[in-house]
């Protein structure tokens, strides 16, 4: 499995056609106030025609992002299921909280609080990007009660450890980039608002490394705006709480909790922020798993190849539901746009 590696110049992209349907989505807002103080924000979408027994499904988004990571998918899903859109402490519109670090554990906890607010009862289909999905491990560990009603566990471009041997795309230099970046963070924690200063200056320049980092193939304007502007909402201060978690993340027992239910592993093979051969370690971990690797996709394979995700979240909801039949074992897909583009290249 093919990771990719060497930051180095990439070809000029096309950009692709407008998405006219990229709008603001808006549901029920539901402020969840936690143990310790924090205001975590929550949209929630109504089910107008869910099948009866089905189970909530919940989207949470990954690091520096917020509810607007998930916009394609929340487009497709709602009104057909009831879906839950929190968003982490520090993120979107929720508050920081407690300054200081904040390990996985909290976000499970902080997790948990939200689901015994707003899907007290029934089954649950959980769903995370990135962050998210290591949320959503740990809160397996953590809330035996949540997880024996969770029927469906989606797990996209993330990881259950091992992190800080990974070189983000850097080699020589990858290894060092977090703590580097955590030792800067900590000197400059007292000059946060000159730094966020600097970074409303420099928008164009982060908007630039934003896309690299998130993206493999030609994605829209509007979806590299979107992509840069969840980015730029987190507050250095949530990135620094944050930032040492990934160092430290060990989920693998999470990976035997989630034996028995239908799991879905998507990885993206030019991932520079979770490695894809990190999603096979998951897969290979939990008996029954799905894993599919898309390819010409980076860490914001939801936002870059929309329909695939979408697809498979589908399936994966069919198969918490009994209608979708057994996963489909290990899975490589070229989205379509990528085969047009490959088709063209031998022309």
């Amino acid at each position: 499995m093919r990771v990719a590696g060497a930051l180095r110049p990439r070809p000029r992209r096309r950009a692709a056609p407008v998405r006219e349907e990229l709008q603001p989505l808006a549901g029920e807002p539901v402020e969840v106030c936690t143990d310790d103080g924090a205001l975590l924000h929550v949209e929630v979408d109504p089910a107008d025609a869910a099948a009866p027994g089905a189970p909530t499904v919940v989207l949470l988004h990954g690091y520096g992002l917020s509810a607007d990571a998930w916009h394609f998918q929340r487009l497709a899903l709602r009104g057909r299921h009831r879906l839950v859109l929190p968003e982490h402490r520090g993120h979107g519109r929720s508050t920081r909280g407690p300054a200081g670090p904040v390990a996985v554990a909290r976000l499970a906890d902080d997790l948990g609080q939200v689901l015994d607010e707003v899907a007290p009862t029934g089954p649950l289909a959980l769903v995370g990007h990135s962050l998210g999905g290591m949320t959503i491990m740990e809160l397996a560990v953590r809330r035996p009660d949540l997880l024996e009603r969770t029927r469906a566990v989606g797990l996209v471009a993330t990881s259950s450890g091992g992190l800080a041997a990974f070189d983000h795309g850097l080699p020589l230099l990858g290894r060092h980039l977090v703590r580097w970046a955590e030792q800067a963070l900590q000197r400059t924690a007292e000059r946060a608002d000159v730094l966020e200063r600097s970074r409303r200056r420099a928008a164009d320049v982060e908007q630039r490394l934003v896309s690299h980092w998130s993206f493999a193939s030609p994605v829209s304007p509007e979806v590299e705006r979107l992509a840069a502007r969840m980015m730029a909402a987190t507050s250095v201060g949530t990135i620094a709480d944050l930032l040492p978690a990934f160092g430290t993340l060990d989920e693998s027992e999470a990976l035997t909790a989630l034996a028995g239910r239908a799991v879905l592993v998507i990885a993206a093979e030019r991932d520079l922020m979770t490695p894809a051969a990190h999603g096979l370690t998951i897969a290979d971990a939990v008996p029954g798993a799905e894993h599919v690797l898309v390819r010409q996709a980076g860490h914001l394979v939801m936002l870059e190849h929309p329909a695939v995700v979408t697809a498979r979240l589908e399936r994966l909801l069919a198969r918490a539901a009994g209608d979708g039949g057994p996963g489909a074992g290990h899975e490589v897909v070229l989205p379509v746009a990528a085969r047009t583009r490959a088709r063209r290249g031998r022309r």
